[in-house]
């Protein structure tokens, strides 16, 4: 029997040189929800996002049920090649994750036909922010990290973003999202936040 997604996180702490980064932090998401992470700059949203991806050490606990595969992460460093083209960095996460969906969906997906064979280093920094999530659209997974995902992005971008977010909560999906913006940044059902004060 297939298990119910969920993450429940008790008294999560991340220390540098012996100082928390942020106080213990307690909560639970479950499938076709999303949390977004709020906090100034420099209060311990990537780190927590890194602790959560396994890529820090952390103190308490943070328990996975339900994961498919790998879980899907953006954060602040695009990982492209400025030499590639769009062209070739399509190609190639379609080879990595043997992907069914084509490169005509793709390109028609997130409107690249006008930079399709421009370098990546042309772009501009929220057409590469965008080009980051071509990834997690040929990624079959159930758990998507983002950090800062709307940083530098423009409204058509931002609203195409807004609603890949959307259909992967309507999927039974997951999201845990950082970001330092205030006030209501997305109108999606089954969303919760955390404040790091």
């Amino acid at each position: 029997m297939k298990k119910k997604l969920s993450l429940t996180v008790t008294k999560l702490t991340c220390k540098r040189n012996s100082i928390s980064i942020f106080n213990p932090l307690s909560f639970k998401v479950s499938e076709g929800q999303m949390l977004i992470i709020k906090g100034k700059n420099g209060r311990g949203k990537t780190t927590l996002i890194h602790c959560l991806a396994g890529l820090l050490s952390y103190q308490g606990l943070v328990k996975w049920k339900g994961v498919e595969g790998k879980i899907g992460y953006i954060g602040h460093k695009f990982g492209l090649k400025e030499y590639e083209t769009v062209y070739d960095f399509i190609k190639f996460w379609k080879a990595v994750y043997d992907s069914k969906v084509s490169i005509d969906e793709v390109v028609e997906f997130f409107s690249l036909f006008n930079v399709l064979f421009s370098p990546i280093a042309f772009l501009s920094f929220g057409q590469k922010k965008k080009l980051t999530f071509v990834r997690l659209y040929f990624f079959n997974n159930n758990v998507w990290l983002l950090d800062e995902p709307f940083s530098g992005m423009d409204d058509n971008n931002r609203e195409l973003i807004v609603n890949m977010i959307e259909s992967h909560i309507s999927n039974k999906g997951m999201v845990v999202l950082s970001t330092h913006e205030k006030g209501r940044i997305l109108n999606i059902k089954n969303t919760k936040e955390l404040v790091i004060e």
